[in-house]
């Protein structure tokens, strides 16, 4: 009741960040992300009718470059699907998940270094600070793997073993390589692209009033209001007379790292009913943006 008074009482703050977040889906989004989604899905149709002991390592191999070239939601949307087609188990697409679902380097090059920073930093060493975090998170991740592997009995070795072959396509599941012919990618990936839209929409919205009515530190609202949207978030914190070049340079890729609420939230549909645990995801982005933080702050 207190949001639809909000939103009644005042309609200009609604309709102007409904404007502002359905012109950059539009003008910036949807080109950028309705292809690549589209490719995505005939990419994922063919790795699934590949054998069983090929899928797996194409499936990975194309998630790991989908996630890293095409930006938010696709890694997520790949990991997801992927997962619950069982040419990888779980444990392998929550690890793969936060690595593969970050910023395309169209976006971080054209918009990010160019339009908000304005070339005070080279798009190489953005990629350094964003991305290092993530491959430290990655190595870690695979050397307690083995040192736990290295601590399972025997039986304990054949169980995983087990598990292994079905969750990757060694035992075929005919129910869902049947329904994969009367799939209509083309809707899926319309509806996936309008959720997207929805919500860089509602955080623009939220944004706007959290500027409006918020009192106090100017900085914490500017950072509030930031953390919604990484477009126009990025936007806010580059345009700020509290912060100092350096800062902003800092909060502007940790930012870029994090993704913001609104890419969570497309995060989080795209991986429901896949297992994939969101709150494991927020976690590890959290720490990789926080880490970048400090890489730009100790190395500028």
């Amino acid at each position: 009741m207190l949001i639809m008074f909000a939103f009644i009482y005042k309609s200009e703050i609604v309709l102007g960040g409904a404007y502002e977040g359905l012109m950059l889906w539009f003008n910036t989004v949807l080109p950028l992300l309705l292809p690549f989604m589209l490719m995505s899905s005939m990419i994922t149709d063919k790795i699934k009718k590949l054998p069983p002991d090929r899928q797996k390592s194409f499936a990975i191999l194309i998630t790991i470059f989908t996630g890293l070239f095409c930006g938010y939601p696709l890694g997520a949307k790949n990991t997801a699907e992927f997962v619950k087609n069982k040419t990888y188990n779980k444990k392998t697409g929550q690890l793969l998940l936060p690595l593969c679902n970050n910023c395309s380097p169209m976006f971080l090059s054209g918009y990010i270094i160019l339009s908000i920073l304005k070339k005070s930093i080279s798009f190489t060493f953005a990629l350094v600070l964003i991305y290092l975090p993530y491959i430290v998170y990655i190595l870690i991740s695979l050397i307690l793997f083995f040192i736990s592997k290295k601590r399972i009995n025997q039986k304990s070795k054949y169980i995983i073993f087990q598990n292994i072959k079905d969750t990757s396509g060694f035992i075929p599941n005919t129910s869902i390589q049947n329904n994969i012919a009367q799939r209509d990618y083309i809707m899926q990936t319309m509806i996936q692209t309008a959720y997207v839209g929805f919500y860089i929409i509602i955080c623009s919205i939220v944004s706007k009033f959290i500027m409006h009515f918020s009192t106090g530190c100017e900085s914490f609202k500017t950072l509030s209001a930031s953390v919604t949207e990484i477009t126009g978030g990025t936007k806010l914190i580059s345009e700020s007379y509290l912060f100092s070049i350096r800062t902003k340079i800092a909060l502007v890729l940790s930012l870029s790292s994090f993704g913001g609420f609104c890419a969570i939230m497309q995060t989080a549909n795209v991986i429901k009913d896949s297992g994939l645990s969101i709150i494991k995801y927020i976690i590890i982005k959290t720490i990789c943006a926080i880490s970048t933080y400090g890489l730009v702050l100790s190395l500028i």
